[in-house]
């Protein structure tokens, strides 16, 4: 099969090129130039990725920031007696948003924490997330100034999406690093399965109850990030301690964070 010449020509052109900005390697057979020609296009597309991933860190800590700051700006400056109670419930509707809000970029940038290369899949799986997420403060504003079921719904509804979400980009990015060792990554998956089913179960029980008494339960969505927050911070620490022990009784390498 003969080659074409045209590609022969280009190829060519490439190891002269690259011979140009590498002139060390000039002395190099055509197979060891090959393989370092091929070990450079990895090393500039690993450079790339983590290059995409700290702009990408860097957009969603803006977004979120932005978010922050619109929160903040509705808060309405008091005009009196009666409008510094309006001005205290402003302050707290702020508060809630803030707490919610946080305890996402918390947990995100954990997530962020596992690789430093990210894929276009989990940047599409990123924007949807933060997306979701920008909606907190007017949902949270909406079902702390009108406590009925249809704004409880609406809040837990989203408030699951986001936290399904962002499983999602946990499962996504934990599998990416764990690809080189599939039995750690089995087991981390039968943990994150369980703590997946219980985020959800908790948030739909905690929905049912703001939906049927509004006026009280829509104070338990307050709960919702710290436990969230309190809860993963120690389930991590257990899944870290389980994940280190069952990796080490079966002889596969494990770094522990930290």
């Amino acid at each position: 099969m003969q080659s074409n010449p045209e590609m022969i020509q280009a190829r060519e052109e490439l190891k002269e090129e690259f011979l140009n900005t590498h002139p060390q390697y000039a002395k190099m057979t055509s197979e060891e130039l090959q393989e370092s020609m091929t070990h450079h296009a990895l090393e500039d597309e690993k450079l790339r990725k983590q290059k995409l991933r700290h702009h990408i860190e860097a957009f969603a800590d803006g977004i979120i920031a932005v978010i922050i700051t619109i929160m903040l700006l509705e808060i309405p400056v008091p005009s009196g007696n009666q409008g510094y109670w309006e001005f205290i419930s402003s302050v707290g509707i702020f508060l809630v948003s803030f707490v919610v809000t946080a305890n996402f970029w918390f947990n995100r940038h954990k997530i962020f924490a596992l690789t430093e290369e990210i894929t276009e899949k989990i940047i599409v799986q990123d924007f949807i997330f933060i997306g979701l997420l920008s909606l907190i403060p007017l949902l949270t504003k909406w079902i702390m100034v009108a406590p009925t079921s249809f704004s409880a719904l609406n809040f837990g509804l989203v408030l699951i999406v986001i936290l399904l979400q962002q499983e999602l980009l946990s499962y996504s990015i934990t599998k990416d690093h764990f690809h080189k060792m599939p039995k750690s990554f089995k087991f981390w998956r039968r943990v994150w399965l369980i703590r997946l089913f219980s985020t959800i179960l908790m948030n739909v029980v905690i929905m049912i109850i703001a939906i049927i008494f509004p006026f009280y339960g829509h104070w338990l969505f307050v709960i919702v990030p710290i436990f969230n927050f309190l809860f993963r911070m120690v389930n991590d620490r257990n899944q870290e301690e389980e994940v280190y022990a069952a990796t080490r009784s079966i002889g596969v390498p494990y770094l522990k964070e930290g």
